[in-house]
């Protein structure tokens, strides 16, 4: 009785632990832009996402798109800043994922950058 109760408990604490871990995404590495033939690096580790190829113009590799990128509220947010040329400065901007493999970047509500893997 005590092995079958020490081994439901095991087996509990393996499934919300788990569980946690997939509510989370881990956004590092390439990903593709949604509207352009470029692709962009998230680097965690410098808290920025950069431009890691584009075929149209290739002065804009290592441009940083977004600084300051930061855990959001929840396990699939996140808060950096974006260059706004309308603002000419960086704005606010936030970052949900939708199944950890969408990225959504958006000003005051309007989506502005998509990516995808």
């Amino acid at each position: 009785m005590y092995k079958l109760f020490v081994l439901s408990a095991i087996l509990i604490v393996t499934l919300f632990s788990t569980a946690a871990k997939a509510d989370r995404c881990d956004i590092s590495g390439i990903w593709n832009h949604s509207s352009k033939p470029a692709k962009l690096l998230v680097d965690l580790s410098n808290a920025e996402i950069s431009v890691y190829s584009h075929e149209n113009n290739e002065k804009a590799i290592g441009l940083i798109v977004l600084k300051n990128l930061k855990l959001g509220s929840t396990s699939s947010s996140w808060n950096a800043q974006m260059y706004s040329a309308a603002e000419d400065s960086f704005v606010d901007v936030q970052i949900k994922s939708k199944r950890c493999n969408q990225l959504m970047v958006s000003f005051n509500g309007e989506e502005v950058l998509g990516l995808f893997r």
